[in-house]
């Protein structure tokens, strides 16, 4: 049973990670909230973390992560280059985010 949930949080992630190199909002949306859940699940699941085999799968598991976050920092900035591009072009300084006050 451990295998299969760490087995469905591995599928959850490459998806992630597919979403992530595609262009449509409502995929990867569908596959965050597809991966919370798988998460949750395993989470639900004791005594497992002592086996060879769940070992080798979390650190595919952890691979598959790390080339998540890779790619949202990529994607993070290329957006601010763009919002600075944007910005200059409006002839204003290019700043982050700061709330009206």
């Amino acid at each position: 049973m451990s295998a299969a949930a760490l087995r469905k949080v591995e599928d959850c992630q490459e998806a992630l990670v597919n979403a992530l190199d595609g262009n449509d909002v409502d995929v990867l949306e569908q596959s965050i909230e597809a991966l919370r859940y798988a998460v949750d699940a395993a989470r639900s699941v004791g005594g497992w973390h002592d086996e060879a085999e769940i070992r080798a799968r979390a650190d595919k598991i952890r691979a598959l992560a790390h080339a998540a976050m890779i790619r949202v920092n990529f994607l993070t900035d290329m957006t601010r280059q763009r919002l600075d591009t944007l910005a200059a072009l409006r002839g204003r300084p290019a700043t982050g985010y700061s709330p009206r006050r």
